[in-house]
Order: structure tokens, then C-alpha cells, then sequence
């Protein structure tokens, strides 16, 4: 395999990056290779992944955010401590005990699996109870059917044929009468494990879990047995018939490639409207390749990714083909794009991330953004805080924005208020700094605010740090009712914080203070 390495930006600051030879940057991307296969699976043939791209990924990640060949160094020596202490947990050893899942697609399982009726029933009864005893159930049929099913009565349980009702099983069967719509909404409640092992208890052909509109695919509920659950997963998405939708795909990965291809089945193939997708942040993160999966939906409504890469060609769909996207979650993760742009997107929370460039948060219908990072350097897998600013663009809609964050505004027009809806606001000390200039621009330009909390850092050389304001700043704040001030016990700056806002924000009587 050829490696082809990006040269992390030239001239200035960034000559250190042209005096290491690329032969230098191969042998470390070798180490990083060997790094990971002891950390993975040191006695087995079967990686499961592309050991050597997910080197030459991390090494390039590395050579792009150090700020020096020291700092280049030093990242690099710090993952390989942390891969190091991946291969020595014990809990990437095979532990698990559970055969069932090898080959779910096998008859001889299947016939395994329902001859187990006893290790079922108790799951399957809670269950039951929990949904007939939830008062805010929606469907009063659904209650109806599990009350008749489920009541000590001897009238039998029938089932409508045509227009009469017969009866569909005896007094002792009190699962087999109910509706296919009926155990679907049971079934989304357990782990896809369970859905198959239920699924045997049915004669049904084709099989129930063929067909359920939600599936939970989670490596934990095999120890962590890699193999084991690529096996299942695997025979779980070629089970299914192309015609049976997905309402949500909830999957938990750890270093398999095979996950981009089961999300872009769940997208092309089976029109999901919800991916929760998770690859375990123990290990690198995940590579969205745009060439295995398309984002191109119009039946996407949310999407939450965890420790993924996503690159702009990612984003680009997400903001422009997937019109009925309304919720993004992303954490974790190492964000690659330089815009999000969204026609339809209400709710929009970017934790943890790492920024590789601007970022322009450009989407008009946004109800709700979170944009914070709650890591510190001492994290394992830390590599560096998001590294560029992100630019606030057209949030006339938004209602609540947590922003604990540094951010930057595309422009401010005079007389035109940019956050028009804004009601309740959380910001971080960043906003006191450059003399109150980022918090009195919010105020000014959110003439709605009620609510207001100021999240203070736990930090002694923060409070060091003076407080002043500006001359000629004054907040404008004629709605705001309320300030909360998160801080430490010690903070020696509230008084004067404290007596700065309320000099200026004159609406508001009283601040709450709560500290950590």
C-alpha cells in the first residue's frame, strides 16, 4: 500500500512540518499500525478493520493540529501510552459465553433458540407488564388488546379474520394472539438479540425480526466479542427483506468496517428515519467513507454520531439531501467541514468535537445549539481542543443556545437582531472576556432573553484575571428575568461580576448563584 501523506499547511509557523522527511512519518505510521493490532487483537487473524488506514488517519491528525515537532511528538507518544493501555484490559479478551448469535440466518439456531422457552418468558412478561402498566401509552387499542391478554379471565383471546373473530390460540398462549404491530412496538424496546430470540416463540413466516421497524445492535451485549458480533450483525441485515423500513437503527460498534456498509443499507435500502451510531471511544475514531454510505435521504429525520470522522462531503448531504432532517447530534467526534448548512435542521449539539477548520453554523429553522467541550487534558484519548472558531450564521429561530464555548458571529446588522427567539442562553467565561464585549453583543441582539446562566471556569488563574467593562457597553436587556451563575465556592470575582450586571441589565433583581 502506497501512503500519501497531506503536508498539515506550509510557511510561517508551520515550516516545522517540512523539515520531517517522509520516510520518518512511515515509520511512525508503522508503529502506530503495531500499536493497534496489540491493542486490538494481538492472537487473532481477524482485525476486522484496516489497521494500516486508521494509522495513516491518526498520524495525519496528529501532524495537523501539533503546533510544533515537539507537540507532534508528544501527541504521538501519548496515544501510543493510551493504545498500550488498551491492549493490557482484560476486557478485549473473549469472555463471552453466548453461542446463540453466530449465524442467525442457521435453522439449527433458530430451533436452538425456541426450544429455550424458559431463559424468554421472564423478559418477555416485564415487558409486557411495563407497557400495559405505562399510563402514557398512545395507542388505547394497544392497551385494550394487552388487557384482554394479559387479564386472568377465562374468556379466550381471539383474533379479527375478515369481519368476525375467531379464536387464535388456546388459554395458555397469551403472546401468540397479539397484533404484528402490537409485538413490533414490544420488540423496539429490546435488544436485537432478544427480537430474534422472541421472534422463535411465533410461527410466522418470514420470521418477525425480519421485519422490526427498530433495531438496537450494541457490542457490549456480546462482551465485546468482536467476532461474534460482526457474525450477528452481519447475518441480521442480510436476514431482512429490502421492503421492510426502518423506523431507528441504534449500533455500537468497536472497530469493524463493516459498520459504514450496515448504516448505508439501513439508509438506501431500508428508508431509516433515525441512526444512532456509536463506534467505542476507547478505540480511533470512526471513518464516515462517503463512498460506502450515503447520507442522501428525504426519510432522515435524526442522526447522531459519536467518535466518527466526518469529512465535507458528509455534511454537505446531511445539510442539502436529507430535507427532513430536523435533529444532529455530534460527539466525540473530528469534524472536517466547513459548514453547516441546513434548510430543516431544529436542533443542532456539537459536544466534544474537535474542529479542523472555521466551522459556519449557517441554519435558519434552528430551534435549540449546544456547542460545548467538557474534556480536559488530562483525558485519555485526548489529543487537542477544538482548534478553530466556530461562526454563528442566521439563528433568527433559536430558542436555546448553550455556547460554554468560544464562537464568533458572521455579522451583526445595526437595528436587526440576530437572535430574535433567543429566551434562554448558557455561556461560558469566555463571554467576559475583551471587557464584556461577547455577552453585551448577545444582549443587545436578543431582545426575547429571559433567561441567562454564566458557567465560570474552575480554574485559580482564571480568577486572577481582573474584571472590567467597556465604557458605552450597556446590555439592553429589557426581557431578562433571570441570571444564574455557576462557580466555584472560592470565586473572588462574583461580587464584582455580580455588581456589573446588575448595574447594567437593570430588569433583573436578583442572581442566583450555584456553585460546583
Amino acid at each position: 500500500m502506497e501512503l500519501v501523506f497531506d503536508g498539515g499547511g506550509a510557511g510561517g509557523a508551520n515550516n516545522w512540518r517540512s523539515q520531517i522527511r517522509e520516510e520518518v512519518r512511515v515509520s511512525r505510521v508503522s508503529v502506530l499500525s503495531e500499536a493497534l493490532m496489540q491493542a486490538l487483537s494481538p492472537d487473532k487473524p481477524e482485525t476486522l478493520t484496516d489497521l494500516l488506514n486508521v494509522a495513516v488517519r491518526l498520524e495525519s491528525l496528529i501532524f495537523g493540529v501539533a503546533v510544533s515537532e515537539v507537540d507532534y511528538k508528544y501527541k504521538l507518544y501519548t496515544r501510543l501510552d493510551h493504545l498500550e493501555g488498551i491492549s493490557s484490559d482484560n476486557h478485549l479478551e473473549d469472555i463471552s459465553s453466548d453461542d446463540h448469535f453466530e449465524d442467525i440466518s442457521s435453522d439449527d439456531h433458530f430451533e436452538e433458540i425456541s426450544s429455550d422457552y424458559q431463559m424468554l418468558e421472564p423478559s418477555t412478561a416485564t415487558l409486557l407488564r411495563g407497557i400495559f402498566s405505562d399510563p402514557q401509552s398512545q395507542s388505547i387499542q394497544v392497551q385494550s388488546n394487552l388487557h384482554r391478554v394479559l387479564s386472568g379471565g377465562n374468556t379466550k383471546a381471539t383474533a379479527p379474520i375478515g369481519n368476525e373473530e375467531k379464536p387464535c390460540c388456546d388459554d395458555n398462549d397469551r403472546i401468540s394472539v397479539l397484533h404484528e404491530s402490537i409485538l413490533h412496538c414490544i420488540m423496539s424496546f429490546m435488544p436485537a438479540q432478544d427480537v430474534v430470540r422472541t421472534s422463535m416463540l411465533f410461527r410466522r413466516s418470514p420470521p418477525l425480526w425480519t421485519s422490526a421497524p427498530c433495531l438496537d445492535i450494541d457490542i457490549d451485549h456480546f462482551d465485546m466479542d468482536r467476532v461474534k458480533f460482526n457474525k450477528f450483525a452481519k447475518s441480521l441485515f442480510e436476514g431482512r427483506g429490502n421492503a421492510n423500513t426502518l423506523d431507528k437503527l441504534r449500533l455500537h460498534s468497536f472497530a469493524i468496517d463493516a459498520a459504514k456498509y450496515w448504516i448505508g443499507d439501513a439508509i438506501r435500502l431500508h428508508k431509516v428515519k433515525s441512526i444512532d451510531f456509536t463506534e467505542n471511544t476507547r478505540w480511533e475514531a470512526f471513518y464516515l467513507d462517503p463512498e460506502a454510505i450515503s447520507f442522501s435521504s428525504k426519510y432522515l429525520q435524526t442522526v447522531k454520531l459519536t467518535n466518527v470522522i466526518i469529512v465535507t462531503s458528509v455534511f454537505d448531504q446531511l445539510s442539502r439531501e436529507c430535507e427532513s432532517l430536523e435533529n444532529l447530534q455530534l460527539a466525540d467526534s473530528t469534524l472536517c467541514s466547513p459548514e453547516i448548512s441546513s434548510s430543516s435542521l431544529k436542533t443542532l449539539e456539537i459536544i466534544n468535537c474537535l474542529v479542523l477548520n472555521h466551522l459556519l453554523i449557517r441554519t435558519g429553522k434552528l430551534v435549540s445549539l449546544c456547542f460545548k467541550d467538557t474534556r480536559c487534558g488530562c483525558t485519555p484519548k485526548y489529543i487537542v481542543r477544538t482548534t478553530s472558531a466556530v461562526i454563528l450564521c442566521d439563528l433568527s429561530n433559536a430558542k436555546s443556545i448553550e455556547l460554554p464555548t468560544p464562537v464568533a458571529f458572521d455579522r451583526m446588522t445595526p437595528g436587526c437582531p440576530m437572535f430574535i427567539s433567543l429566551t434562554s442562553l448558557i455561556l461560558g467565561e469566555w463571554c467576559l472576556s475583551n471587557k464584556f464585549a461577547p455577552l453585551a453583543c448577545f444582549l443587545k441582539h436578543s431582545p426575547m432573553l429571559e433567561n441567562l446562566d454564566l458557567k465560570l471556569k474552575f480554574d485559580c488563574e482564571a480568577q486572577k484575571q481582573p474584571l472590567q467593562m467597556a465604557e458605552g457597553i450597556l446590555f439592553q436587556a429589557k426581557s431578562l428575568k433571570k441570571v444564574t451563575i455557576h462557580c466555584a465556592e472560592e470565586e473572588d470575582r462574583l461580587p464584582v461580576l455580580k455588581a456589573i450586571l446588575l448595574a447594567n441589565a437593570r430588569c433583573v433583581k436578583h442572581i442566583d448563584v450555584k456553585t460546583y
